[in-house]
């Protein structure tokens, strides 16, 4: 055969993305392109004139895609992605839960309150006041990792509505529209919502309609950080999407789909979106953990937190018990509960409230106010058993929640799943019985065509691929110690290029930023 390609994988279980079957073949490497895939059967007598990597005895599957993170600063901050690239992530889709670091109608300071918890890279300069000039920083910084944006929804409603709480009038909604239609034609590929994160949270289905017609007119997805995630009340807050994207509506993307409160209720939940499927384009993404991660503040009832973290901290200066008493009738004991960011008040990250002195709750109203209400935490608040069910579901993909870090971090302490949701997940899929060809589909390609990406080990496709092996391939990242790479990962390339070789970073970034449209 003659000369096609500069890398072959050769010998490998290659897993395409499909989910089928896997098969013993060889996959070539054209510059940024799979050039051929090529059944052991049918190899050339004469061999390849190309560099040889030996994958005998190892799986070759497309690059992971992350369709739920928040690199939207971090990557900026450190592009080798040595958190996500150890894993196997190749793409990810930044722009979840409703924030973004545009748009924000020029009060920088304003939306980087309203996002500080995406924002775990203070050092970053934002030198962009909307979603082009953000997207354009991404483009122009070389990365390890691919990356294609949402926009949030929070953030453009803090752009035309500051912190309001009320209805947004007609005149908004038309100005919100116009941020949301400016931010496609930038090239993201889809919009995302978090109801409940201010000011998000105030969105009523007239507004979330609007959002959802907006996001279908252009083909995009609409990811879903719902109202409440309680097992009681996630089928009312599922359906409160599920109703505007009834129709034509988008393609919805359920954000973590999990049960919180350790409550019984969850195989009905997923029964009822398995019927919501019927009519409508739904599915979901979930991790392999029970603790999340999010803003403290979020263990106050809604009516608390919905103005955002000023009000919060005038409200815990004004009624320290009383907010201490909301924190603690959250359901959650002290051992539950790890503080992961407080700037101001360092000492405390990285521990739980059983290892503070003084009253854990009136501890946290403290920590509200030094820190500005700008407090995250990650709290053990599912069951294992729904993570399971959540994974056994073909509809559901493995996506992480976490962020774009090198070892070098230290000003918030990481949740595992930022260094090995995918690498886990694929260990619990497998453990569980799924096939390696399904496994692989839930890493890659599912993920992927929710959020419009071409993907798939298939001839002309970006040349993002994953050597690793199936028995031990795994995550070696714990609340401890976060900051480890996966284990039985071998080789990673990104458009063509060898990131992770033998196990080893190789320092090369030639990730791209994957407009709306560009493949």
């Amino acid at each position: 055969m003659s000369s096609i390609s500069q890398t072959v994988l050769r010998g490998g279980l290659v897993a395409d993305g499909s989910g089928g079957e896997p098969f013993r073949g060889d996959v070539l490497i054209a510059e940024d392109r799979i050039a051929a895939v090529v059944p052991a059967s049918e190899r050339p007598v004469a061999g390849y004139d190309a560099e040889i990597v030996d994958c005998a005895g190892r799986v070759v599957a497309p690059g992971f895609v992350d369709l739920h993170c928040h690199s939207d600063l971090s990557l900026l901050a450190y592009p080798d992605n040595e958190s996500r690239i150890t894993q196997g992530i190749t793409t990810e889709v930044v722009g979840n839960c409703g924030m973004t670091p545009a748009p924000g109608n020029a009060d920088v300071a304003g939306l980087a309150r309203i996002i500080s918890t995406i924002d775990v890279a203070p050092e970053v300069e934002w030198t962009w006041t909307d979603v082009a000039g953000w997207l354009q920083a991404l483009d122009d910084c070389p990365t390890a990792t691919n990356v294609a944006a949402q926009v949030g929804h929070g953030s453009a409603r803090f752009a035309v509505g500051s912190t309001s709480t009320v209805a947004l009038d007609d005149g908004q909604l038309a100005a919100l529209e116009h941020e949301l239609e400016e931010a496609f034609s930038a090239g993201v590929v889809g919009a995302s919502v978090g109801l409940m994160y201010a000011p998000g949270e105030s969105a009523r289905e007239e507004e979330l309609a609007s959002l959802a017609r907006t996001v279908a007119a252009h083909d995009g997805v609409l990811s879903a950080h719902l109202r409440d995630y309680r097992t009681s009340a996630l089928r009312r807050s599922v359906d409160e999407l599920a109703d505007v994207v009834s129709g034509d509506g988008p393609r919805l993307q359920i954000s973590h789909l999990r049960g919180v409160g350790g409550e019984d209720g969850f195989t009905e939940v997923l029964a009822h979106v398995e019927q919501l499927r019927e009519s409508r384009d739904i599915a979901a993404d979930a991790y392999p953990y029970v603790h999340g991660h999010t803003t403290l503040i979020q263990l106050l009832p809604s009516d608390l937190r919905a103005a955002g973290p000023d009000a919060v901290v005038e409200a815990c200066r004004r009624a320290p018990a009383a907010i201490a008493d909301h924190l603690e009738t959250a359901g959650y004991q002290p051992g539950q509960i790890i503080v992961m960011k407080a700037a101001s008040t360092p000492d405390v990250v990285g521990k739980d409230l059983t290892e503070l002195q003084g009253d854990p709750w009136r501890l946290l109203v403290d920590l509200l106010v030094a820190n500005q209400a700008l407090v995250d935490v990650a709290v053990e608040s599912g069951l294992w058993s729904d993570v399971d069910l959540a994974l056994a579901t073909p509809w559901v993909s493995v996506a992480s929640d976490g962020t774009a870090l090198n070892r070098t971090h230290h000003s918030s302490a990481a949740h595992p799943r930022s260094w090995g949701a995918f690498s886990a997940g694929y260990r619990r899929l497998r453990q569980h019985g799924t096939p390696i060809g399904e496994t692989v589909r839930r890493l890659s390609t599912a993920p992927a065509a929710r959020a419009g990406i071409a993907g798939g080990i298939t001839r002309g496709h970006r040349a993002d691929l994953v050597v690793l092996d199936d028995l031990t391939f795994d995550s070696a990242a714990t609340f401890e110690q976060p900051a480890q790479p996966s284990v039985g990962l071998e080789h990673v390339y990104v458009n063509g290029s060898a990131v992770i070789g033998s196990g080893h970073h190789t320092g090369a970034r030639p990730g791209k930023l994957i407009r709306k449209g560009q493949q």
